[in-house]
């Protein structure tokens, strides 16, 4: 389908759903998104610096305070948003969660880690599980797009670490669940948020809120465009994005969601040391001479209802589905792709509540069918000229997972107890073969079982402690399950996990103080590795085992917050702060009869460090500090070469106030690497070597500007 034909469909279906004609009675009544606190009748001086509000959590499709869930979770909420500001992706935010590390090489080529799962694949975010509104954003390949989502569409994330949820899949690394912002909890109104910077970054978005009765949209427009720091570095980005909630009677809501982007991005790709050194704008000459692009279009839309048969017993369905076109020139090769996917996800939830105790069993199941066709052509002599066919494939994918949830809560006990039950049917057509040599084939990876059960104890009232064991398993793609001479190997395994966990999170010092400690082992069984074999070319295969061991901390500190009084100098002071201690190493690991058994697990540093200091004065200036520290990392499974360890400094400063009733604006400058630090943002593990020095390196951004307007009424 071409954009021509989007653009107008999209706009008649936001049309639509602005038009549903609903009866008056209490508004969005169904809404389980509680008020996070609420200001007291009667004001004392002890008001004037209130403790920090009760975090509410839904990440286990379990509405309940984040202390209760025995699991590690970090939830990051809208006022992190609305701080960092960010304008190409909300890799920014996600800094805000110890276990997570983030490699960002350009616009579009990135990789998110969580726990060191997923820090070897090449060039995405593989192994970690991904949602927005229910809508899956992890193809059946096992790739994620996180990055794909506008911020300006975002009101909430929350992240879930390790194989720790049956609900949405044992996904190996974790999953990270993005909320979109809730049109029922804004008011009638538009906001247009405009940032210019270095690089000639331009980002506008326009953000219009309908509230009327029983029914709520909203629509989001932003475009993103920036020349890049280094060669052949252009991007582009429109996002147009429609989020509408409505109730048709009080026991039955509704929520649709429909997204759509177009991309045009070019690609510097990655440089060896030398020229990382000497001339870090530059881009690998290859990627230069063919001018090379990544240009994508994608659509995903989904509706979810929400039904209530009585108090005690409810049920969810949600219909979606996601449309990607991509054509990558490279230089190599011209690659072109297209995904057409449709899904449904539904479950049933049933309580009780005998005595003091409380019962809650939640069973359901995703099913998803997908149709993946790609191919490649010549890139005549590397300069960006389309040449003959290569190749033509195109794979059928049936998976589905079915979960059961049991969670139930005693006096101070909270029990967590589920199971997932995972199968993956892909059939292969080569449509390009000549003669007999059809490489069509079926694979499946049989039925697998990841159980996960936990315990949780509340103590002190608002402290507790937790105890977790979960399995978790991550499929191999096509691409890895292929032989060099493009057979199916039957004999590759999916990656397998156990995990055990400890916590402690809770409110200390009259609840302006909340912390999250977190003791982690998993063993990760059939770790599949990724041989080059070719400048384009990977194969996987099982190759041992690894152990990941770690401390994740993090802590909310309300130094000082004070709303009601004019007359305070100081409205608020809080600190944000996280620390990642990472110890990964291969357990059993031979590979092309090398043995790296007890090595570093390349692409993750054994320490973060990352701290944000907001403060704001009552006449509505502000300013916010946030310092990042990253340490050396192997770069190779050989462990014989390392990254530098790196400091990284932000300052942001601005003004917020509301004009007039009804207006509001934000003005801000901000500074990114203050101290103009040089680092590798991100580094290509295990690089190789075809006609020169390896290329590692992707050297991250020196010291920026940006600066940006925001203004809004209702």
């Amino acid at each position: 389908m071409k954009k021509r034909l989007f653009l107008p469909a999209f706009a008649f279906m936001a049309f639509v759903f602005g038009l549903v004609p609903l009866t008056k009675s209490h508004p969005f009544s169904g809404n389980t998104y509680p008020e996070k606190f609420t200001i007291p009748d009667t004001l004392t001086t002890d008001t004037l610096f209130f403790d920090l509000e009760e975090t509410v959590v839904v990440a286990f499709h379990r509405s309940q305070r984040l202390i209760e869930v025995p699991a590690s979770l970090t939830s990051i909420d809208n006022v992190v948003l609305e701080r960092e500001k960010p304008a190409y992706n909300l890799f920014p935010v996600l800094e805000y969660s110890p276990g997570i590390f983030i490699h960002w090489g350009a616009t579009n080529t990135s990789r998110v880690t969580i726990r060191g799962i997923g820090a070897r694949v090449p060039y995405a975010t593989g192994k970690i599980r991904g949602y927005f509104n229910n809508i899956p954003l992890t193809n059946t390949s096992g790739v994620t797009f996180i990055q794909d989502i506008d911020p300006a569409v975002v009101e909430s994330m929350e992240i879930i670490k390790g194989p720790a949820t049956s609900v949405y899949g044992a996904g190996l690394g974790g999953t990270i669940n993005i909320t979109a912002r809730r049109p029922a909890a804004q008011q009638t109104g538009v906001t247009n948020t405009f940032q210019a910077g270095s690089f000639d970054k331009y980002r506008n978005s326009v953000v219009a809120d309908l509230v009327r009765d029983r029914f709520a949209t909203s629509l989001v427009y932003s475009h993103t465009q920036s020349q890049g720091y280094r060669q052949n570095n252009e991007f582009r980005r429109n996002t147009i994005t429609s989020v509408s909630q409505f109730n048709r009677a009080e026991q039955t809501h509704f929520t649709a969601l429909l997204s759509y982007t177009d991309l045009k991005s070019h690609i510097p790709s990655s440089i060896d040391s030398l020229t990382f050194v000497n001339n870090p704008r530059a881009a690998a000459a290859n990627w230069l001479k063919t001018e090379g692009y990544e240009d994508s279009e994608r659509f995903l839309g989904g509706i979810t209802v929400s039904h209530a048969f009585h108090e005690k017993f409810t049920a969810d369905m949600s219909l979606f589905t996601i449309w990607h076109d991509e054509k990558e020139m490279r230089p190599f090769d011209v690659f072109y792709e297209e995904r057409l996917t449709f899904g449904t996800r539904s479950k049933a939830t049933r309580k009780w509540n005998p005595g003091s105790a409380s019962l809650e069993l939640i069973a359901g199941g995703e099913l998803f069918l997908e149709d993946y066709r790609y191919s490649n052509h010549e890139n005549i002599d590397g300069e960006g000229i389309q040449g003959e066919q290569l190749s033509d494939n195109r794979e059928d994918v049936v998976a589905f997972n079915l979960f059961l949830q049991s969670d139930a809560s005693l006096n101070r006990w909270n029990f967590s107890a589920g199971v997932n039950l995972n199968y993956t049917s892909l059939q292969y057509h080569d449509l390009f073969h000549e003669g007999a040599q059809d490489l069509s084939g079926r694979y499946d990876y049989g039925l697998i079982l990841s159980p996960r059960i936990s315990a949780g104890y509340v103590y002190h009232e608002r402290n507790s402690a937790y105890l977790t064991l979960s399995h978790g398993f991550s499929p191999p793609s096509l691409a890895e399950t292929l032989t060099p001479e493009g057979t199916i190997n039957p004999d590759i395994r999916p990656e397998k996990s156990w995990n055990l966990e400890i916590g402690f999170r809770g409110h200390l010092m009259e609840n302006r103080l909340f912390y999250d400690l977190s003791l982690y082992r998993m063993q990760v069984q059939d770790l599949l590795v990724a041989e080059r074999v070719g400048e384009d070319a990977w194969v996987g295969k099982n190759a041992g085992e690894s152990l990941h061991r770690g401390i994740e901390a993090e802590l909310y500190w309300v130094i000082l917050r004070d709303i009601f009084s004019e007359n305070a100098a100081w409205k608020e002071i809080s600190l944000r702060s996280n620390y990642t201690f990472n110890h990964f190493r291969f357990t059993d690991f031979v590979d092309l009869d090398e043995d790296f058994s007890g090595n570093r697990i390349p692409g993750v540093p054994d320490h973060v460090f990352f701290t944000a200091l907001y403060g704001q004065l009552s006449n509505g200036i502000y300013a916010m500090a946030g310092w990042r520290f990253a340490g050396s990392m192997a770069m190779n499974d050989a462990n014989s070469r390392h990254t530098d360890a790196y400091h990284l400094t932000d300052l942001t400063l601005g003004f917020e106030r509301e004009i007039s009733p009804g207006w509001e604006t934000d003005i801000f400058f901000r500074i990114n690497n203050l101290f103009d630090e040089t680092y590798a943002s991100m580094i290509l593990v295990n690089a190789p070597s075809f006609g020169g020095p390896p290329r590692y390196y992707y050297p991250g951004l020196p010291r920026s500007f940006t600066m940006g307007l925001k203004v809004g009424f209702w």
